[in-house]
């Protein structure tokens, strides 16, 4: 136990202390976006429509931030230690190798929180909205849970053994999983088909559950099983080729 939180200790001070990129690319691009589309570009809105959609809008953005950070920043920081031996340095320690992911997607899930927080600061101290502290806590806790199919999208690319595909990977399937989920702008302005693939995807799982919360209705079963499907499925098909690379490595040698 002591060796795990050691090494939390030290992905702590490595991802976090010393990614200059997490706040520069997760956190602040979406908190510029939050800012550009709720407070600047919004002059001929009605009061009342303006107060829902800087709601809804910092909620898309929160869940924006935490797609950054749980794909791109996962899949670079694993690429990283793996071009950089640090995970061969990991596995040199008495941990098994889960607790080497499972240190890691711990932190990561801390890099989504810090930004959730900052961008909910920016919609009270700019906009001046006003939730509960139950209902802020409610939607960035399950924002921050919901990331996790994310994350292992992130580990998914980040076992891929080239830097320029893992790099074309993160764009491919971040900024169209933002558009088609609704993030950047409603759904509902999208095709149909459009719509139907977008609905299916986890980011918009995610916002429709935060939605709920924010507006005090039930949350739909449906959403909640969507999520648990693609965690298990990205999860199953993760571990696979893991194994999978494990196995190699072993016949290699």
């Amino acid at each position: 136990m002591n060796s795990f939180i050691y090494q939390i200790n030290i992905n702590f001070k490595r991802i976090i202390l010393r990614n200059k990129r997490f706040f520069l690319f997760d956190m602040m691009l979406p908190i510029i976006f939050y800012l550009l589309y709720s407070k600047v570009l919004v002059s001929n809105m009605p009061e009342t429509d303006l107060r829902i959609w800087q709601m809804n809008y910092l909620i898309s953005m929160v869940i924006y931030s935490c797609l950054l950070g749980s794909i791109i920043t996962v899949a670079n920081t694993l690429f990283e230690d793996k071009t950089s031996h640090f995970d061969i340095l990991s596995r040199l320690t008495p941990l098994p190798q889960w607790q080497y992911y499972l240190s890691r997607i711990l932190i990561f899930m801390l890099l989504n929180l810090i930004s959730a927080i900052s961008i909910c600061l920016v919609g009270i101290l700019v906009n001046n909205l006003s939730l509960s502290i139950t209902t802020w806590t409610l939607i960035i806790f399950i924002t921050i849970i919901g990331t996790l199919p994310l994350i292992l999208v992130g580990i998914l690319i980040s076992l891929i053994n080239n830097p320029t595909t893992v790099n074309i990977l993160n764009n491919l399937v971040v900024f169209p999983l933002a558009i088609i989920s609704g993030l950047w702008w409603p759904i509902t302005i999208m095709p149909d088909w459009l719509q139907f693939i977008g609905k299916l995807m986890p980011t918009f799982e995610l916002s429709s559950i935060d939605q709920a919360i924010l507006y005090g209705k039930i949350i739909n079963n449906h959403y909640v099983l969507g999520l648990t499907l693609w965690i298990i499925i990205i999860g199953i098909l993760t571990l696979t080729i893991i194994k999978h690379q494990k196995h190699k490595e072993l016949n290699f040698e």
